[in-house]
């Protein structure tokens, strides 16, 4: 199982506007070049994100993203579903009219094992334990 590019680029800008929380919006601009993301591609993530409420989008010269929730109060999975949608190792388990084989699936109990401890993983950490680490050119110089 592969989580998408999509998740990866929301996680990482989400962690950013975590740790800059005190210091008010941060541009879409700054959040792209800091974690060389490609603009567009991060507007419509954060854009999603808005909607479904994790982020706020201020308008005006001193505007940005600001996180919308208690960084300790998210969870990855929850993340990672607002994202992409339902973690699935196999499209084919999410529903039985998705597949012709649901009744009669060997794999689908074992995988849907799989499925919950991966959820149970995710759900077990929140935005909070996580804290981008700054790089060798941006840590302060040394005395």
């Amino acid at each position: 199982m592969i989580f998408s590019r999509k998740s990866d680029y929301g996680l990482r800008a989400l962690m950013y506007l975590s740790d800059r929380r005190a210091k008010g919006p941060v541009t879409l601009t700054e959040i792209a070049e800091r974690l060389m993301i490609p603009k567009a591609f991060l507007s419509k993530i954060l854009q999603q994100l808005a909607k479904k409420g994790v982020v706020r989008s201020l308008k005006g010269p001193s505007g940005g993203f600001v996180l919308a929730v208690e960084p300790a109060e998210i969870t990855l999975q929850e993340i990672l579903t607002e994202i992409d949608g339902p973690t699935r190792v196999f499209e084919c388990f999410a529903t039985e009219s998705d597949c012709t084989l649901y009744g009669d699936c060997l794999m689908r109990e074992v995988f849907g094992e799989v499925e919950d401890q991966i959820g149970k993983v995710l759900a077990g950490y929140t935005l909070a334990d996580f804290h981008l680490t700054p790089r060798a050119s941006e840590s302060p110089a040394k005395a």
